[in-house]
């Protein structure tokens, strides 16, 4: 099998070849990589917040997405999210200062507006692992569920936008 690593405006051959690099060397972990990416001369420099504070505020954001993932409940007896993270749109704010906030599922199941927003983030995160996993056989029953069940909402959409 022929494979060719796609570049693009950020991920440059020079990246590539900095990754290769250290797989080749160091074996190629998240630790491996950060270090080599404390190197100011290195192309992989450029991707990371070298500032304390700022890489700290960032850490903390993250923690507290964790931590709103982390809540749960239990509907016939099935556990799943409690809460979902939404972007609200309201009157006084435009398409780019639409905010994105965390909404009980409960509250998601009873909107429409929101309960697609959640399944079409749904189909980008599925669309993500079939693009990923397809190239493995043994998971095409798989691939083209998603593929139907994506065409099928796609459809019930568009009849429910005319």
């Amino acid at each position: 099998m022929k494979m060719v690593y796609k570049e693009t405006d950020r991920i440059t051959k020079e990246v590539i070849e900095e990754i290769l690099q250290i797989e080749k060397e160091d074996g190629l972990t998240a630790t491996n990589l950060l270090e080599r990416a404390k190197d100011k001369e290195s192309p992989l420099h450029k991707f990371f917040d070298w500032s304390d504070v700022k890489a700290g505020v960032k850490w903390r954001l993250h923690q507290a997405r964790l931590l709103l993932n982390e809540i749960k409940v239990i509907v016939n007896e099935i556990e799943m999210p409690g809460i979902e993270s939404v972007i609200v749109k309201t009157n006084t704010l435009s398409e780019e200062e639409a905010e994105r906030v965390y909404k009980p599922i409960n509250e998601i199941l009873s909107n429409e507006d929101l309960r697609v927003q959640v399944i079409r983030t749904a189909l980008t995160h599925i669309e993500y692992w079939k693009n990923q996993y397809s190239i493995y056989g043994e998971l095409k029953p798989i691939v083209t569920s998603i593929e139907k069940t994506k065409k099928s909402l796609e459809k019930k959409w568009q009849k429910k936008k005319q």
